[in-house]
């Protein structure tokens, strides 16, 4: 129904914490006219009987070609895999076990802190799946991997291969690699020697991942790790979207990959359309889950603050070739060291990217009320970005890796919400260790609730409400990524769209991620209607 009236429902607009009406028209995919239901001519129009509706929901940061990846690996996440046996026996269970010494098995999202071992798998482990099959797992952050005997090989990592500068690999007694490759640069050396299935068999797989947000009323996303090689990762969105993807894409490519390339220069076209470029990534620290976030206090028990995986001079060349393309930067930021870091790196410095942020502070795990104040008396225009999920998923390393003061300053959404405009959640999926990483409702549940997948507390007196956790996924999502005519069901916006199977303003905050999408529209199309 590209065209028409929808009455009778509980829309909540997303032009404020209250906002509802019953009605809104349709009109060429567009919203015209919202109110209620009284008005619109007798006799006209889809009832929507009552259901609640939502304007659809908005991933700012996650990456959509990591989750095609793992739509045809196994996953290795709670609740279905808590121990290391499990993950051997669910790896036997890929598609590929068997089928010939060149074709790999996959796996995704393990964390060393969830299995019953409490430790990282290695050589020893994955070589009970296959001794002649290569095989890898993802880890959780998607920053770090594990792979077996073989995997090595043909990656060509041995007992001589130096550890590459910001990363490193996990060895022996005696220095033999043990098949750990922690943080990127380590990782992506095993991830190259996969290969790739050729470029169309790429663009099929992303275009695919279309179906998977249609299902959780996704209707906008970014990817926060393109690349340019194998193939420019701009054309291969573009090409799945003339195959099917239907959901608005921005592209932000991994700074270190277009340093390496030349840093080329992007045109207005590039920047322009349902699917462009729109900023740079960096890191500038590990993550929490392996104590290699940036952090200004030790972790318990120890003298490490972490790591820094950035220098000033890589941010001094990503500030200028940023500015130079009307580009956002985006530095994943766990540790309050890492975020003081930027915070005070561009302090002084005007924004360029008008009303939109030009400077993100993703994952801000650690963000407090001061730097908070910091944010909103500098003259740079700042957007934060942070994932409550990894809180939920991974409340075990989160309450061993941090001492009590730093954990109950983790995640401090109700400060974000009320202390700045430009804030946003997302799910950074498939990078936590949950079998659904981007289901929208965990995360909700999760923002309101303020307990983690065992019950255990995540500092409650910083939750926020239904209304403003929604908000989070859409209108303020949309204002933080420049996505126009999304996040909002308003006149002028597009008719993207969802309606739920339950009240979640009115249900038991407990029972929010049981809520499932009936329906998904985009542009006035419906896309997805559950069965």
């Amino acid at each position: 129904m590209n065209s028409g009236y929808f009455i009778n429902g509980k829309v909540f607009t997303g032009r404020g914490e209250d906002d509802f009406v019953t009605a809104f028209q349709v009109t060429d995919g567009q919203i015209t006219w919202v109110g209620d239901t009284a008005e619109v001519p007798d006799g006209e129009g889809i009832d929507l009987e009552g259901k609640t509706v939502l304007p659809g929901f908005i991933d700012v940061h996650t990456h959509p070609s990591y989750v095609a990846m793992t739509l045809g690996a196994v996953a290795c996440t709670p609740p279905l895999v808590n121990s290391i046996d499990e993950m051997v026996a669910a790896l036997r269970s890929h598609p590929n076990a068997g089928k010939g010494t060149d074709r790999w098995i996959e796996g995704w999202g393990y964390d060393e802190s969830k299995l019953a071992e409490r430790r990282t798998p290695t050589t020893a482990d994955l070589d009970r799946v296959s001794a002649t099959q290569p095989v890898y797992v993802l880890r959780s952050d998607c920053h770090s991997g594990v792979c077996n005997t073989r995997a090595l090989e043909l990656a060509g990592i041995t007992k001589d291969t130096p550890d590459p500068e910001g990363a490193r690999f996990g060895r022996y007694a005696d220095g033999t690699p043990n098949g750990a490759c922690i943080e990127h640069a380590a990782n992506d050396m095993v991830m190259k020697a996969k290969g790739v299935l050729g470029y169309q068999a790429e663009v099929d797989k992303l275009a695919a991942v279309g179906d998977h947000y249609n299902e959780r009323g996704i209707v906008a996303v970014t990817d926060m790790f393109a690349v340019t090689t194998p193939y420019p990762y701009l054309q291969l969105y573009r090409d799945a979207a003339a195959k099917g993807l239907q959901q608005q894409a921005i592209i932000y490519y991994q700074w270190a990959d277009l340093a390496a390339h030349g840093m080329p220069d992007f045109t207005d076209d590039d920047r322009s359309g349902d699917v462009r470029v729109g900023g740079i990534k960096l890191f500038m620290d590990g993550s929490m889950s392996n104590r290699t976030a940036w952090m200004i206090e030790p972790y318990p028990d120890s003298e490490d603050h972490g790591m820094t995986t950035l220098t000033d001079d890589s941010i001094a060349a990503a500030h200028g070739y940023a500015r130079r393309n009307q580009l956002q930067m985006v530095f994943h930021v766990m540790g309050d060291q890492a975020i003081q870091h930027i915070l005070d790196y561009f302090d002084a410095e005007e924004p360029w990217m008008g009303e939109i942020p030009s400077v993100r502070l993703d994952h801000a795990t650690m963000l407090n009320r001061g730097q908070m104040k910091q944010i909103r008396a500098s003259s740079m225009k700042y957007g934060v970005v942070t994932q409550i999920i990894f809180f939920f998923a991974e409340y075990d390393s989160y309450r061993a890796n941090l001492t009590d003061s730093q954990f109950r300053r983790a995640y401090a959404l109700k400060d974000m919400y009320q202390m700045l405009d430009l804030v946003a959640l997302s799910s950074d999926s498939p990078a936590t260790t949950w079998m659904d990483p981007d289901n929208v409702f965990t995360s909700i549940k999760a923002a309101v609730v303020r307990r983690a997948y065992n019950g255990a507390d995540i500092v409650p007196e910083q939750a926020i409400t239904v209304p403003q956790a929604v908000l989070l996924y859409t209108a303020r999502s949309a204002k933080l990524a420049n996505l126009p005519g999304v996040g909002m069901i308003a006149p002028g916006f597009d008719a993207s769209f969802i309606t739920v199977d339950q009240d979640i303003f009115t249900i038991d905050p407990g029972s929010l991620d049981r809520t499932q999408v009936d329906a998904t529209w985009m542009r006035g199309d419906k896309v997805y209607e559950r069965r």
